[in-house]
C-alpha cells in the first residue's frame, strides 16, 4: 500500500510517503509558506521513490487540533491532490500522533494552542478518553496523570512527571493508520477537527457524523 501523509499543524512541515519498500519522510521548520514547501516536498518524495500520484492508495493529513491556518493548508493540499487522482483522504487527530510518545500510549497529550492555552486529551493505551479540551496551561490538572507529551509540556504547571517534548509527524499518521485502519475511516472530504470554536467539527460531532 502506498500512503502519503501531510502535517502543517504548527510551525513545522512534515510529509511522509510509505511504500512496500519502507517510509521516506521530510520534516522542516517553516514559519510561513507551508503550501509551497509542502508541494515541493511531496513532489520530491514521490519522484525519489518512483511513485506517481495515481499510484497512491490514500492521502493522510493532520486534521487538528493545531494552528488553524496550517490545518487548512494541509487539508486543502490533501483534498486537491486526492480530487485530482480520485483518492480517498484520511484525517488523523494530531493528538493521536503525540500520544504515540507516551509510555504504553497512556498519559496526557498536549499541543500549544497559543495565548497561554493548550489543547489537551487523556489517553489510555493509545485511545483518547473523554473530550479534547482547550484550557489555560496552568489550569491543567496533573494529579492523576502518569506522563505528558507534546510541544506544550514546558507550559504546564511545575511537575515531576515523565515528559516528552514532541510534535506531530506525518510518519506518525502512517503508523497509526497501518496499526488500525478501521479507527480512521477514509472519506472523500477533508474535515478538520478544531476545538476552539465552531469553525469546524468538534471531535464528538465527527464521531456522530461517522456513526450516521
Amino acid at each position: 500500500m502506498n500512503l502519503l501523509a501531510i502535517d502543517c499543524s504548527n510551525q513545522n512541515l512534515s510529509v511522509a510517503l510509505s511504500t512496500p519498500q519502507g517510509i521516506s519522510s521530510q520534516h522542516h521548520s517553516v514559519k510561513q509558506g507551508h503550501s509551497d514547501h509542502a508541494l515541493t516536498a511531496i513532489h520530491q518524495l514521490l519522484s525519489d521513490n518512483g511513485v506517481s500520484l495515481a499510484q497512491l492508495d490514500a492521502i493522510l493529513f493532520g486534521q487538528g487540533p493545531g494552528a488553524f491556518t496550517g490545518l487548512r493548508i494541509a487539508a486543502g493540499i490533501a483534498m486537491g491532490l486526492a480530487t485530482a487522482a480520485g483518492l480517498p483522504v484520511i484525517g488523523i487527530p494530531t493528538l493521536d500522533a503525540i500520544a504515540r510518545s507516551l509510555p504504553q500510549g497512556s498519559g496526557l497529550a498536549v499541543i500549544d494552542a497559543r495565548m497561554g492555552e493548550v489543547y489537551a486529551a487523556h489517553y489510555l493505551q493509545g485511545q483518547c478518553h473523554g473530550e479534547i479540551s482547550v484550557i489555560k496551561a496552568e489550569q491543567v490538572q496533573l494529579d492523576d496523570i502518569t506522563a505528558v507529551a507534546g510541544d506544550a509540556v514546558n507550559l504546564l504547571a511545575p511537575h515531576d512527571l515523565p515528559a516528552c517534548h514532541v510534535v506531530p509527524q506525518a510518519s506518525d499518521y502512517i503508523a497509526l493508520y497501518q496499526e488500525n485502519p478501521a479507527r480512521y475511516p477514509a472519506s472523500m472530504s477533508a474535515d478538520l477537527l478544531y476545538v476552539r470554536n465552531k469553525i469546524a467539527l468538534t471531535a464528538s460531532e465527527q464521531r456522530e457524523q461517522k456513526r450516521g
